[in-house]
């Protein structure tokens, strides 16, 4: 039995290749809708998708899951918000306006490092 990965990132995630990491180890670099079969002689494998320094939570899969990577629109919200404060704190020059959406965008990368993308399990049930 195998785990099947797909990356579906959209256009927020085409810039480079995501790389995919089972047990601590890069096994692919996955392009945009691109799929890729996990074979394991262990019922459970641990997963990691990363590109750059933005990266997943790692997350434990069982043989037969399908696996979707997906960008975290959480993640984008913020990272677009603080660069809107940080363009408004510029063109009316109020530096804490500038100063705030840095923070934001600060906070956002140190969030983005596990949680730029999404790993959503679909876990399939074999009929007995």
């Amino acid at each position: 039995m195998s785990i099947k990965v797909k990356r579906n990132t959209g256009m927020m995630g085409e810039a480079s290749p995501v790389s995919l990491q089972v047990n601590s180890q890069v096994v692919k670099k996955l392009k945009n809708n691109e799929e890729y079969t996990i074979s394991s002689d262990s019922e459970k494998v641990n997963v990691k998708a990363n590109q750059w320094f933005f990266g997943s939570e790692e997350k434990q899969v069982e043989k037969g899951s399908t696996v979707d990577i997906k960008v975290n629109s959480k993640a984008i919200m913020l990272y677009l918000i603080s660069l809107i404060v940080v363009f408004l704190g510029g063109f009316s020059n109020v530096i804490l306006l500038s100063l705030i959406g840095l923070i934001g965008i600060i906070i956002t990368i140190i969030y983005s490092t596990k949680h730029w993308f999404k790993l959503e399990i679909e876990n399939i049930v074999e009929p007995n």
